[in-house]
C-alpha cells in the first residue's frame, strides 16, 4: 500500500545532492521530494560552486530547476549562529549543514542530512531531518522503486564514497534489522 506524505519542505545538505549526482541517481531525489519544495541553501550553493572545477558533475546540482536557491537571512541568524559555533571548527568546513539546519529549522522544514554531528544537534534541537537510507526506504514503500533497484543505487553511492552504515549489498540486510522497511513485503 502506498503512504501519502503531506506536502513538506525539504533542505539539503551537499552529501545527498553531490552522491545522487555522481551515481547517476540525482533524479531520484526530485521524486522524492514530489509535490513539496527541495530547498538548496545559499551556504550549500556555495560550497557545490566551489567544488564544480575537481567534480564537474557538481554543475547538474547547481542547474537542477526543481531545487531553490534559499538564502539564510536575518531571520534564521540565530539558528545559523548556534550551529556555525558548534560545527564549524575551520571555515569553509560544515558551513553548508549551517544553513541546511537552520533553515530547516525556522522554516519547520525537513533537512535531508546524513552528516552525524549534524544530525546530532538537530535532534537536540527538534529539527525534522531524513537521510539517504530514509529516502531509499521511502521511494520503495512508496513504490517509486524497487527493492532490487533500492540495492544497486544504495551500491552505487557507495562506489562514489559515500559513507553508509553498511558495505556493498548490505542495503536489505541493514533496513531489515532496524526495522526500517521489510524487505520481504
Amino acid at each position: 500500500m502506498t503512504e501519502q506524505r503531506p506536502r513538506s519542505t525539504f533542505v539539503f545538505d551537499d552529501g545527498p545532492l553531490s552522491h545522487f549526482t555522481e551515481a547517476g541517481w540525482l533524479g531520484l531525489l526530485e521524486l522524492f521530494v514530489a509535490d513539496g519544495e527541495a530547498w538548496l541553501p545559499d551556504t550549500v550553493q556555495h560550497e557545490l560552486g566551489a567544488g564544480v572545477d575537481a567534480h564537474p558533475h557538481l554543475r547538474q546540482v547547481l542547474d537542477a530547476t526543481w531545487l531553490k536557491v534559499t538564502p539564510v537571512g536575518p531571520a534564521e541568524t540565530v539558528a545559523y549562529g548556534f550551529y556555525f559555533g558548534r560545527l564549524v571548527e575551520t571555515p569553509p568546513t560544515n558551513v553548508g549543514e549551517c544553513g541546511v539546519l537552520a533553515l530547516a529549522e525556522f522554516h519547520e522544514a525537513i533537512a535531508v542530512i546524513d552528516d552525524g554531528d549534524a544530525r546530532a544537534l538537530a535532534k537536540e534541537r527538534g529539527v525534522q531531518m531524513t537521510s539517504t537510507i530514509s529516502i531509499l526506504c521511502d521511494l520503495v514503500t512508496n513504490k517509486h522503486l524497487g527493492f532490487a533497484a533500492a540495492e544497486r543505487v544504495a551500491d552505487n553511492l557507495l562506489r562514489t564514497e559515500y559513507r553508509l552504515p553498511f558495505a556493498a549489498g548490505g542495503f536489505r540486510q541493514f533496513v531489515s534489522e532496524n526495522g526500517l522497511i521489510d524487505p520481504y513485503e
